[in-house]
């Protein structure tokens, strides 16, 4: 079955050969593959391949050219998301990691959450009071806006000393939160000005879209290409003059 299947492939390829130089070389099998008209035959292929060759040349030329086109745009393009990117990021800063959650309080690496609702750290100020009940304290949180947010602390789980130590920690976070949003600020001018510079870095794609121009205004102005046309025409009268038949 295998013999069989070989000699079926091999009879297929032999016929589709036939097939393709008769519809090549057109006018009867003599004009095919007859030694006499080997020249003509000659000729009509080189003209062909001219032809071929040049049209193959100008494609792939073109084609480059499209090419650093397309990989020019698609760096200017990454670099300009990287930097909104990183200015969306610094505008928008995450909560980061709990650091410390003291009842209903809960402190962030950038912010602090008081029963889900959270508050900048940026500007807040922190006091600490004791109760007129014994074993009570309070942790008072107030914004810029004002809005005083107050939490109660009790019992044998709360000790004064551990919610002291706690308003202290957010405190100082408070500070620390004031020193970065001046670092952040800088950073923010940073990636502001390299949001512009992407922006406006056009050359390499204006650079490579001028060459692409320029590769189809001289290949519109080559005569190579129309004069092996010209050349393939007359190849192929040549032929229809010897046996009747236009080849393609």
């Amino acid at each position: 079955m295998i013999v069989l299947g070989w000699v079926v492939a091999l009879t297929a390829l032999g016929v589709w050969w036939v097939l393709r130089r008769l519809i090549r070389y057109p006018g009867g099998w003599t004009y095919a593959f007859d030694a006499e008209h080997r020249e003509a035959r000659r000729a009509l292929e080189d003209a062909r391949r001219a032809v071929r060759g040049l049209r193959r040349t100008a494609r792939r030329e073109r084609w480059q050219a499209q090419i650093a086109v397309k990989r020019a745009e698609w760096t200017y393009r990454r670099r300009v998301r990287r930097a909104e990117s990183e200015l969306e990021r610094l505008h928008t800063p995450h909560r980061g990691a709990q650091i410390e959650r003291l009842g209903e309080i809960v402190l962030y690496e950038h912010t602090v959450a008081v029963r889900g609702n959270e508050v900048a750290l940026v500007g807040l100020q922190v006091r600490f009071e004791l109760g007129r009940t014994k074993g009570t304290s309070y942790v008072y949180l107030t914004p810029p806006d004002g809005r005083e947010r107050m939490e109660r602390y009790g019992g044998a789980e709360y000790t004064e000393d551990a919610v002291r130590r706690f308003a202290v920690q957010v405190k100082n976070a408070a500070a620390a939160a004031g020193e970065l949003r001046e670092q952040r600020a800088g950073s923010v001018r940073a990636a502001r000005a390299e949001l512009q510079e992407a922006l406006s870095a056009t050359e390499q794609v204006e650079a490579a879209k001028e060459r692409l121009e320029d590769i189809r205004t001289r290949q519109a102005a080559d005569v190579q290409l129309p004069k092996a046309r010209l050349a393939l025409d007359d190849a192929r009268r040549a032929w229809q003059s010897r046996t009747g038949q236009r080849p393609r």
